[in-house]
């Protein structure tokens, strides 16, 4: 069970995992060696999943992003097996969703540009008999983008 305390360290790292035990310490009004012994004790029961540094993909020369809605032929237990073990090997999918509705999956897609996107949908999906069809949605812009969980201040952290 999360304390207040618990919370308050995860919303901090949430928003700069390279603060300071000592830093954290302070803005949650704990000593240095109780946010440690807090920190380890969140990783090792999972609740901190992995620490990551998030880079701008235009670095990499991946600046265009697609979401994208896949359809299966059916939605048989084999067949999206299949599909998800394939979009686990696309390195070009950042995100995949099995989803009600409509679509069987959305992806969040990353590639350089459309000849690159045409690769990949060739690759994955106009190639794989499964794929009943397939919308495209060209993101023009990214009005917000954030990897932080939201927390109630009544949440008591169960699940």
């Amino acid at each position: 069970m999360l304390d207040n305390y618990d919370r308050k360290l995860l919303a901090l790292l949430q928003e700069d995992a390279r603060q300071t035990h000592d830093a954290l310490a302070e803005a949650v009004n704990l000593s240095p060696t109780a946010v440690t012994r807090r920190l380890k004790r969140l990783r090792a029961d999972g609740h901190i999943r992995r620490e990551v540094a998030l880079v701008d993909p235009a670095l990499f020369g991946r600046s265009l992003r697609l979401v994208v809605n896949v359809m299966l032929q059916r939605a048989q237990t084999p067949l999206v097996d299949a599909f998800k073990a394939s979009m686990q090997a696309a390195p070009e999918v950042m995100e995949c969703y099995n989803v009600t509705g409509r679509p069987d999956f959305v992806l969040m897609v990353l590639v350089r540009d459309m000849a690159d996107y045409e690769r990949f949908a060739r690759t994955y999906l106009m190639n794989n008999p499964h794929v009943r069809e397939f919308e495209s949605l060209v993101v023009i812009n990214t009005c917000k983008y954030t990897t932080a969980v939201p927390q109630d201040a009544d949440s008591d952290g169960a699940s």
